[in-house]
């Protein structure tokens, strides 16, 4: 049957590029407490504003809650940083019983299953009475908790307050806790109601707002200062401004607040982890971009799990089938160096692999990370236009 001649437009999909929305900014807040008519004990609520606290009833009073061990609680006060630092944040809460700070950091791993392995980093905070011996302590477990997380497919990083914190607490390099980060940052203020308390809300905030591959000390992105945080202190309201201190501090690998001269605003010191500085994982932006590559390379190459794979006469992959899983990789990746969370990567599949003797297909995937400019090292000097006069 003919038609009429005509001009013939067939609509198609997916030439913007849209992709599904980053879940980069998925975070966690597990704390002690007790229920609420609307919030039960053990159960995650996901919150998209302060608001949507309040309406469960975590709101300022329930900070002062008589129920809870040393009426010292930050649930609201955490949660109103979090949304003021990152408006478009996306947070899990769930609150439980507890009697010390590190029984609660052991169950950072049930609220992630609960959440679906949805949670990228998740900060815990405790009210009871804390010395910084058991926060150490929490630490190590709050690791076991990020290792059971990584074997499960599921990484996050766990952002504690450094209760109990003095400045000659001792340092946190070495302490084998790659995936965990301690923060003494607090507004001088704040600290006077919440006293052995760190602002992890305003850190977590932070972190949710940033790329995988940003440091959360970047000055032109992550200035701290506004409602609730104003004046750069530590946990219990201490000020310390000499130089020596901050950078001993630093070099003990704690996350603190602090101020530049000549530049208005208060500003975080550093991103590290409770690890050695030399590690390949030393700073929270090292391990949300690996953490985010492991997802994506899961997510791509799962599909293929029990599925059938060629081999050649010699019972090696043809160039086609290692083509193919390189591919997928390649695919799974590109996005991040578009985003520029990596500057690079690169992806080969041996063909040589005895797949049938072994029944594994084995994938080497290496990034080659963003850098950070943690110094910048400037020669200045004056310069006469004439040349130096030797007469």
């Amino acid at each position: 049957m003919s038609t009429l001649n005509d001009v013939v437009i067939t609509k198609l999909s997916g030439g913007l590029g849209r992709r599904n929305p980053e879940q980069d900014m998925v975070s966690g807040l597990l704390f002690d407490g007790v229920a609420t008519t609307k919030l039960a004990l053990n159960k995650i609520e996901r919150l998209a504003s302060l608001e949507d606290a309040e309406a469960l009833g975590i709101t300022a009073d329930y900070d002062v809650n008589e129920q809870l061990p040393v009426n010292n609680q930050s649930a609201y006060y955490q949660i109103q940083q979090f949304f003021r630092m990152n408006p478009s944040g996306d947070l899990y809460i769930m609150v439980t019983t507890a009697t010390s700070y590190e029984e609660i950091a052991g169950k950072a791993m049930d609220m992630q299953e609960k959440a679906n392995g949805n949670i990228r980093q998740m900060a815990i905070i405790y009210s009871g009475a804390t010395t910084f011996a058991q926060t150490q302590a929490a630490v190590l477990k709050a690791q076991t908790q990020a290792d059971l997380a990584y074997k499960d497919y599921m990484p996050f990083e766990i952002i504690l307050e450094g209760k109990g914190f003095t400045v000659d607490a001792p340092s946190l390099d070495g302490s084998d806790a790659e995936n965990v980060s301690v923060v003494i940052a607090m507004d001088v203020d704040k600290a006077t109601k919440y006293k052995n308390t760190a602002a992890v809300g305003l850190a977590l905030g932070a972190i949710s707002k940033a790329k995988v591959s940003e440091n959360i000390a970047w000055i032109e992105k992550f200035n701290l200062t506004g409602e609730g945080f104003a004046k750069a202190g530590f946990v219990g309201g201490q000020e310390i401004k000499t130089l020596g201190t901050l950078n001993e501090l630093n070099e003990k690998r704690f996350i603190f607040a602090r101020t530049h001269t000549g530049l208005p605003g208060v500003y975080f010191n550093d991103s590290a982890t409770c690890t050695n500085g030399t590690s390949d994982f030393a700073y929270v932006e090292n391990n949300r971009t690996i953490n985010k590559a492991t997802r994506l390379l899961r997510t791509a190459l799962l599909p293929k799990l029990a599925s059938p794979v060629l081999v050649d006469i010699d019972g090696k992959l043809p160039q086609s089938v290692s083509k193919s899983f390189e591919g997928l990789c390649r695919s799974a990746l590109e996005g991040m160096v578009a985003n520029q969370e990596v500057s690079a990567f690169d992806v080969y599949v041996d063909p040589k692999q005895n797949i049938l003797a072994t029944s594994e297909l084995k994938v080497k995937a290496e990034i080659t990370p963003i850098g950070t400019a943690r110094k910048i090292m400037v020669d200045l000097g004056f310069k006469n236009p004439f040349g130096i006069d030797k007469a």
